[in-house]
């Protein structure tokens, strides 16, 4: 999963860490270009990917 940077116009950044919960996932990004840091949380349970 990627994502784009809330700061600057770079699309596509990886995760720099994940977290895995039984009903969450958690990634952590940090941009390259301009080094702003932000994180998103995904209930899995909306995609149908938890039980």
């Amino acid at each position: 999963m990627t994502d784009n940077c809330p700061n600057c116009p770079r699309q596509c950044v990886q995760p720099a860490a994940e977290y895995r919960g039984d009903v969450e996932v958690s990634h952590l990004y940090r941009c390259p270009g301009c080094g702003e840091t932000w994180s998103t949380n995904r209930d899995l349970r909306a995609y149908g990917e938890a039980a």
